[in-house]
């Protein structure tokens, strides 16, 4: 069952994007309603910021402004030696700059923000001032904007997924929905808003019920068939398919699916480091700096081949079944809405 939480949102002194922001309940009992496997996780996080957590928004895929991919395990032989020397840098990728700062940006214009003044210290940036129901906040913690979740899980990394809203709830805080009542709702949601202007992609996980996932269906099939918006469908090749001898070529206007660009991210760094730790291993003279940015994606699947439920001929397949890969050319047979990832 879902869970409403009413409570208040916080964007200035942080770094929100077009898919999470920061929320704390005004009853936090209400979190313990969640049925969860990462509950360890989400209360260091809740403790760590003071009952601040930050919240994942459901069903959507935001372009990467930031992205670096996860750690790779030092091979246990090469411990010590690694700790010599410099390991390549992850590097911290993004998508069409362009486009994920309209993501964003919209999404603060939903949530009531104005006037946004952004500040950046070295890698780390963050809302240093916005205009909030006609008032200046320049003060961390000082905009508290009224509004409410429904959520029904945490992810791994202790965020809350769920659905954001602006305003006093309709019912009391704490109450528990049906999928059939989240699916009635679902359309004033700042997810739902942001499927529908183009701005990022629906994201299907097994958990979402057709009762929710379909109006996301059709909304997104609206935006991308809306040619006078300038969005993610526009710039878009994940279908039309793509040449991708380096990483970079997804570092200007050539858009896939994030999914698929986190994926690739990874799947370069791990290859790198792969060549790392073998150069160490053999004493080379000069190692990978983390600079050589070029693909060879022949062994992708490698790294995972997750099933899938596919919409619209509801068959259970592999990623590979619709995702082709030749060398460096990469191809989608099936839209991102038409996906529900199963694992």
């Amino acid at each position: 069952m879902h869970v409403l939480i009413k409570g208040v949102f916080y964007i200035v002194g942080m770094s929100p994007d077009a898919d999470s922001i920061k929320f704390k309940a005004d009853d936090a009992g209400n979190w313990d309603m969640i049925k969860t496997e990462h509950r360890k996780r989400f209360e260091r996080e809740f403790r760590e910021d003071d009952g601040v957590v930050t919240i994942r928004l459901q069903a959507i895929d935001a372009l990467e402004t930031h992205y670096s991919p996860p750690n790779v395990s030092v091979p246990k032989g090469l411990k010590t030696k690694a700790k010599q020397v410099d390991k390549p840098s992850k590097g911290n990728h993004k998508q069409h700059a362009e486009l994920g700062t309209q993501a964003t940006n919209i999404f603060l214009d939903f949530m009531g923000a104005r006037d946004v003044e952004w500040k950046r210290w070295g890698r780390n940036t963050w809302i240093d001032k916005a205009t909030i129901n006609g008032r200046r906040v320049d003060d961390k913690f000082d905009d508290a904007i009224e509004g409410y979740i429904i959520t029904d899980d945490i992810e791994r990394n202790g965020r809350p997924i769920g659905w954001v809203f602006l305003g006093e709830p309709p019912i009391a805080d704490g109450t528990r929905l049906s999928k059939e009542q989240v699916g009635e709702w679902v359309g004033k949601s700042a997810n739902y808003m942001l499927i529908e202007r183009g701005t990022v992609y629906p994201f299907f996980y097994m958990g979402l019920s057709a009762a929710i996932r379909i109006p996301l269906i059709e909304v997104a099939k609206s935006a991308q068939q809306n040619p006078d918006q300038d969005d993610v469908w526009t710039h878009d090749k994940t279908i039309e398919g793509v040449d991708l001898p380096s990483l970079d070529v997804l570092y200007g206007d050539t858009v896939v699916y994030p999914y698929l660009f986190r994926r690739l991210v990874r799947y370069w760094y791990n290859n790198m480091m792969d060549d790392f730790y073998y150069k160490l291993r053999a004493d080379a003279q000069t190692l990978p700096d983390g600079t050589d940015l070029s693909l060879n994606l022949d062994e992708f699947f490698e790294d995972g081949d997750p099933w899938l439920f596919i919409v619209s001929t509801q068959d259970f397949m592999h990623l590979s079944d619709v995702l082709h890969i030749e060398r460096n050319h990469l191809k989608l047979d099936v839209y991102p809405y038409d996906m529900v990832f199963l694992s």
